[in-house]
């Protein structure tokens, strides 16, 4: 931190607790009040400051409050915000409308990044609140290696590769935040175990909601519309991360997925890039889950299709190229439990091979012990390679 900033940043905080009398008085109170393992410090961010200086001034387990205002960094690092410090609260404190707004600096390419160095341990702690990320060209806001945390109420508009990415992190929350404009997914769980991903409104995107690699995760009252696909829960090879030991348990219910027929505009090669317009729910290749309960309507192609990893990408069974990971392409074991599903597949379904199967519900695979199971959906229509009438029952 530059000396004229360290300064202005001390003098505000002193002056906030009201002088030497104030400081007295708060300081005794810290004495009843703060728990003795427990940080009392509190840095104000005003425009004109930098984020990235508090942070690097911060002490483990301080809050950063940062004031209405757009703030750039000039650092001319390729991340805007870099955390690698335990228990950091970042606080974007909004009022009268007013937001506190992130946008790049020179050379920025990434916004917010908590992630700690090469070899290091996880991160125990972070908390980000109320901040809009807006601009980047490659991820707003990510996580990686963080165990404990939570994303709630935050933006992410216009950052072109993903709006916020927890990755390879732990026992989380992300609530209740908004993210759109991102050429590969809005919002993406990536490696994710014992994560609740609730009350997220995801948009113009080319996947709204993704999740890959992870287990245990409750995803709920969630809203994704005008996206190439809704919500994508994929298989490992379609994941950066190495496949977990385990990838199963994914609770998805009471989500609203409507109106995803966006064209896909991700980069041209890119695996991204093969997503047909015009999808609900993509469960592509992954086994054990739980979808109960959503509303599902108004898509072109699918409102649900669960699809054999290797037929959804190359059109043949498995093995096949593209499974890198070497993981069942099947999707087996998942029950898909009072859905709604109304008006998918009824307008002209996008240009793909498997195009003429456009429903309401699409299963493609052909291992007959896979073992997938519908029990009081509503639906009109039903598609499957294997000329099935009606999805199997749940026994």
């Amino acid at each position: 931190m530059t000396s004229n900033t360290h300064r202005n940043l001390t003098l505000r905080r002193f002056l906030s607790l009201g002088g030497p009398s104030g400081l007295l008085v708060t300081l005794g109170l810290a004495i009843f009040f703060v728990p003795a393992t427990a940080s009392a410090h509190r840095t104000v961010v005003y425009p004109g400051d930098s984020i990235q200086e508090a942070v690097d001034a911060a002490s483990p387990g301080e809050k950063i409050v940062v004031m209405p205002g757009t703030y750039m960094e000039t650092h001319g690092g390729s991340v805007a915000v870099r955390i690698k410090k335990d228990g950091i609260r970042l606080i974007g404190k909004s009022r009268h409308g007013e937001k506190v707004i992130l946008v790049p600096g020179p050379g920025n390419r990434h916004g917010i990044l908590v992630e700690p160095d090469d070899g290091a341990p996880d991160i125990q702690g972070f908390r980000i609140r109320g901040m809009t990320v807006q601009g980047f060209s490659n991820n707003g806001i990510k996580l990686e290696r963080v165990n404990h945390f939570k994303i709630v109420n935050n933006e992410s508009i216009d950052n072109l590769e993903n709006g916020i990415q927890p990755e390879l992190s732990a026992n989380g929350l992300v609530k209740n935040n908004l993210s759109y404009g991102s050429n590969d997914s809005a919002l993406w769980i990536e490696g994710g175990t014992n994560i609740r991903v609730i009350g997220n409104v995801t948009h113009s995107s080319v996947t709204g909601l993704e999740v890959t690699i992870s287990k245990d995760l409750v995803i709920r009252e969630n809203e994704s519309y005008n996206n190439t696909i809704g919500m994508g829960l994929y298989h490992p090879s379609s994941a950066s991360e190495p496949p977990l030991p385990v990838m199963e348990n994914l609770r998805v219910e009471d989500n609203y997925i409507h109106d995803n027929n966006r064209p896909n505009t991700a980069p041209p090669g890119t695996s991204t890039a093969t997503l047909p317009p015009g999808g609900g729910i993509l469960l592509l290749g992954i086994s054990k889950n739980e979808l109960e309960e959503n509303w599902v309507e108004n898509n072109d192609f699918f409102g649900l299709a669960v699809v054999d990893f290797c037929l959804g990408t190359e059109g043949i069974p498995g093995p096949c190229a593209s499974n890198t990971s070497g993981e069942d392409p099947v999707p087996r074991d998942n029950e898909i439990e009072e859905n709604v599903f109304l008006n998918n597949g009824t307008n002209a379904p996008p240009s793909h091979p498997l195009a003429p199967l456009a429903a309401d519900i699409i299963e493609v695979y052909l291992d007959p012990t896979a073992n997938n199971c519908f029990e009081e959906n509503t639906f009109s229509t039903y598609s499957n390679i294997t000329g099935a009438t009606a999805p199997q029952q749940c026994l």
